[in-house]
């Protein structure tokens, strides 16, 4: 059996309203009081124009009735909006790119002290929140909560469920505003081991874990035949970790991107075990090029015979002997007759072949169409993948 990718996550929703030096964070999604109102200004930052109340989650893993695992995803958040200067933090965009995952259960409301009474307003996920594609990778869903003023706060709530992702889902522990209490708990079973990787300066407040036992039901299709059932049962370590009174991050001279200094935390998943078929999925930098130039929306471009060509390099280079110039020649000529569409893409979403024809296309197929002309004319060219320093530490 060919093994499945996974990531898993749950993110969860028992939280507190402003933070005293507890263990745990007891707000709940719903329960504001005229009290909550009461702070205009957080000793934390007495200049913030919005305060995070709670930014909470946590990440299991379940079994699924294709055969494999899905990741559940669990979101709360309670922001406290001083002034209009924060009202950036209203409008809210989640990323539901792909087939295999499924946003459910979302909640979000405005609430409004007037008259001495809370007012709620409810989000209207029906009429008032949007598909966005940001594009061919990545779409999602988009929304304004309703009725901000100065002094609103607004709380929200969501469930994400995915089968496709390696990695549980990192969790930041700082962003642009500050946040009384942020934490993350994961339940991760005996048989995937990841890697845990820690950035940022802050010391957690609780960092804890704790052994236990899961059980997992896995569902295998049987298509004409009865479906298959596999129940395994393995032990479980539940990591647990929160950070009180955190400081906004904010944008300072010098700094290439801040994405290099933000408290969080991400993970890697490095293999499977017992009782599952092992198998490693961290692989060699050799392997995953190797990987890339053979893979079908990517390097196999390239190595095939690329006939087609002969026409556009018979014209464009009639006449030019020197490498150097036939080079320069092919790049300019890419260069002026097409359009990129797409800044990020790493993989082509049409032939090299029907990119000639569009004239439009992602990053990735415009500069492996210029790879293959080179190399159509038996010029040394390879692709290379490059991450940019907004992109942050790879």
């Amino acid at each position: 059996m060919k093994p499945k990718l996974l990531c898993f996550a749950i993110f969860c929703c028992l939280y507190t309203s402003p933070v005293p030096a507890q263990e745990k964070a007891n707000v709940k999604f719903g329960d504001i009081s005229e009290k909550d109102f009461a702070s205009k200004i957080y000793s934390i930052d007495s200049n913030a124009s919005a305060v995070m109340i709670a930014d909470i989650g946590s990440t299991s893993v379940e079994g699924n009735r294709k055969g494999w695992f899905s990741l559940t995803f669990k979101y709360y958040k309670r922001v406290h909006i001083l002034n209009k200067n924060s009202f950036d933090i209203a409008s809210e965009y989640i990323s539901v790119s792909g087939n295999e995952i499924t946003l459910d259960k979302l909640k979000a409301s405005t609430y409004n002290l007037e008259n001495g009474k809370v007012v709620e307003t409810k989000l209207n996920t029906k009429a008032e929140v949007f598909d966005e594609k940001v594009n061919k990778e990545i779409v999602g869903k988009k929304f304004t909560f309703p009725n901000v003023k100065e002094g609103s706060i607004i709380e929200l709530e969501y469930t994400i469920t995915t089968d496709r992702f390696r990695y549980l889902f990192p969790w930041y522990f700082q962003g642009s505003y500050p946040c009384l209490w942020s934490e993350y708990t994961v339940s991760i079973p005996s048989f995937f081991s990841y890697v845990f990787l820690s950035q940022g300066y802050l010391k957690y407040d609780i960092n804890e874990q704790k052994e236990g036992n899961g059980t997992y039901n896995v569902v295998s299709p049987g298509g004409v035949g009865p479906s298959e059932f596999h129940r395994i049962n393995a032990g479980t370590t539940d990591y647990r970790w929160a950070i009180k009174n955190i400081p906004a991050l904010k944008e300072e001279s010098y700094t290439s991107t801040l994405k290099n200094h933000i408290q969080k935390i991400s993970f890697l998943l490095v293999e499977q075990k017992e009782p599952l078929r092992y198998y490693r999925y961290v692989e060699s930098w050799p392997k995953v090029t190797g990987n890339l130039l053979e893979a079908e929306n990517f390097g196999q471009q390239l190595n095939k015979d690329n006939g087609w060509l002969n026409d556009i390099s018979a014209s464009l280079l009639k006449g030019v002997v020197s490498q150097q110039e036939r080079s320069k020649k092919i790049y300019d000529y890419i260069r002026d007759n097409f359009i990129c569409d797409d800044h990020s893409s790493r993989t082509m979403y049409q032939t090299l072949k029907n990119l000639l024809k569009t004239k439009k296309g992602n990053v990735a197929e415009i500069n492996l169409l210029l790879t293959a002309m080179l190399r159509h004319e038996n010029i040394d060219a390879d692709p290379v993948i490059l991450s940019t320093r907004s992109h942050g530490i790879a």
